[in-house]
């Protein structure tokens, strides 16, 4: 979970009005957030979507400032006001499945923001880790140095894969992760350059998991960007593709990292 400004999900602008609230927001005006991960149970193996918050982070289930700021930067801290409930850490939720880490052929890190990668300290033996080159490239230059603490990832065994000319997507760029069209990352700019948004399929049908290209349908269905990102223009095409796939008749669900209205859930096709 995250308690954060309501112009994070819903700010209609990238501005230093924003930015500012964002970090300066009093407790009563923040929203609760949920930090979500996906599991895929695909033929070829078991694929793990982002890794939500570490343990560290939340100790005891609550929110607990001198434990955030072991982990993230103080801005951030008080950006993301992180808390995790007991049992729903990455490595929690799947040991309650009898899942262990070295049973995930892979794992896709949409982007590498906090909120996105610091369970990875809980998932080593994991056979893939695997991030868009775009993403890692730009984790070290200009505004992503500060939003993206490399001690939170570093240290793994990240395989950097180059996206491709596709159909997908805002700008044609896509991964296939299997080389056969059942999971693919379509790059989906604007919150971050490299930010993938992870399409599923079976048959005619798909799953879209937007990351955080949209927090939630409200998003593209107002034509609302989130408050935090690199470029405005970029996530409004993103925004305007994420609708347009919600509209395709193949389309089961489209899942936001940060929906308030998401529950956990199976789908199935």
């Amino acid at each position: 979970m995250m308690r954060v400004s309501d112009t994070v999900p819903y700010g209609n602008g990238i501005n230093m009005k924003n930015t500012a609230k964002q970090v300066a927001a009093p407790d009563r005006s923040r929203l609760d957030l949920p930090v979500c991960v996906y599991l895929i149970e695909h033929p070829r193996g078991l694929v793990l979507v982002d890794t939500g918050w570490c343990r560290e982070i939340s100790p005891e289930g609550e929110y607990e400032p001198g434990a955030v700021r072991k982990v993230l930067p103080a801005y951030l801290a008080v950006l993301y006001h992180p808390w995790l409930p007991k049992g729903m850490a990455v490595h929690e939720q799947l040991g309650a499945m009898g899942i262990r880490p070295e049973d995930l052929e892979c794992i896709l890190l949409t982007h590498l923001d906090p909120d996105h990668v610091s369970g990875l300290r809980h998932l080593k033996g994991a056979k893939r880790i695997v991030v868009a080159e775009d993403e890692y490239f730009w984790s070290c230059r200009t505004v992503y140095k500060a939003r993206q603490p490399w001690n939170l990832w570093i240290d793994q065994p990240i395989e950097r894969v180059f996206y491709r000319g596709s159909p997908l997507g805002p700008n044609h760029w896509a991964i296939d992760l299997f080389g056969d069209e059942s999971v693919e990352m379509v790059n989906v700019p604007g919150h971050t350059d490299g930010q993938a948004a992870i399409i599923v399929r079976s048959g005619a049908k798909f799953v879209l998991l937007a990351a955080d290209a949209a927090f939630s349908p409200r998003n593209w269905q107002e034509n609302i960007t989130p408050g935090v990102g690199f470029a405005e223009k970029w996530q409004r095409r993103s925004l305007q593709w994420i609708a347009e796939m919600a509209d395709e008749p193949g389309c089961a669900a489209v899942l936001c990292s940060h929906d308030p209205e998401i529950e956990p859930q199976t789908i199935e096709f």
